[in-house]
């Protein structure tokens, strides 16, 4: 962890915690423009879990920017390094962040159940009622959430400012107490999203490495669970370190599993080419053809492999 200057409010686990999320957002990011660029040419139709997905994409990155914004005020200091101001500021950009943090997985989840929705057939009305019944719920739960926490205190400033004159927190155990159910959904849909994949993909026409693969992809939300309750601290600005970093690993981890089965035939699609290529210039390089025509006909191949590859719709 960085150490701290006297008057600093940058450091701390601040620096530690900005690097992981920040390189796992561009990740996010890269793998969400290929998605674009694998449907470029095909009659600009976007499905719906990649307009999901980019909208978690934009959410979870705003979430993230006022998370840097609050860590250059603190976040990851122990409270004893920085002064009031600064405490009030990471507070106000610590709210904001969890609300557009928060519609920013609720998306992100909507997105992998819009991905099983399509793997389910018709034919199979229960299964595609519980995956309605999961993102209807995800979505009431989540909506909710955002008015309770930012009015359980009046006036509003004095949720993140406690200098305000006047203020209270009347609502704050109603609050709290909405906190927990909805992590507890959260959990509930992780779990469903986990689980439901192992029902559908062995019924398929995959291979078994395939079908693992996929599942395990799938399965891994529940990897990236962190408990969100907040225990009474002294120490706010270093405690909320964690808390926050596994947030935000949460939220584009599930962009990340999200955009892996998408993308998969546009690389298969491209190595595929690619070897095929490798073959042909390899059979065309006799001592007859060693020359021009054997590279003309290599840049040509290549080129044309540029040109046709990425039109799977994301």
């Amino acid at each position: 962890m960085a150490v701290p200057t006297e008057r600093s409010t940058y450091g701390g686990a601040g620096p530690w915690m900005l690097g992981v999320t920040w390189t796992q957002a561009t990740i996010a990011v890269i793998l969400v423009a290929l998605r674009a660029y694998a449907a470029r040419t095909h009659l600009g139709k976007m499905r719906w879990d990649f307009i999901f997905v980019t909208i978690g994409v934009a959410g979870g990155t705003t979430a993230l920017s006022c998370l840097t914004v609050g860590s250059l005020h603190g976040i990851g200091m122990h409270i004893n390094h920085l002064e009031l101001t600064d405490l009030w500021i990471v507070l106000r950009f610590t709210w904001i962040g969890l609300m557009t943090g928060l519609v920013g997985i609720t998306f992100a989840k909507l997105s992998i159940v819009a991905l099983l929705l399509q793997i389910t057939t018709p034919v199979q009305p229960r299964r595609r009622a519980l995956l309605w019944s999961i993102a209807i719920l995800l979505v009431v739960v989540n909506a909710i959430q955002i008015p309770v926490s930012l009015t359980q205190c009046t006036p509003m400033p004095y949720l993140w400012d406690r200098s305000v004159p006047g203020g209270s927190c009347p609502r704050q155990t109603m609050a709290n107490n909405y906190g927990y159910f909805q992590g507890a959904v959260a959990v509930l849909v992780d779990v469903v999203l986990a689980l439901y994949p192992v029902t559908v993909i062995w019924s398929l026409s995959l291979s078994v490495r395939t079908k693992v693969a996929f599942c395990l992809l799938m399965a891994g939300g529940l990897m990236t669970y962190y408990s969100r309750r907040l225990v009474e601290t002294h120490d706010i600005t270093y405690e909320l370190y964690p808390y926050l970093m596994w947030a935000m690993i949460e939220g584009f981890f599930v962009i990340l599993l999200g955009s892996i089965p998408p993308l998969r035939p546009l690389f298969e699609r491209i190595f595929k080419r690619k070897k095929e290529t490798d073959t042909e210039m390899g059979n065309c390089a006799s001592p007859n053809t060693i020359g021009s025509w054997a590279i003309n006909g290599g840049v040509q191949k290549l080129t044309e492999v540029s040109l046709s590859t990425g039109d799977e719709s994301p």
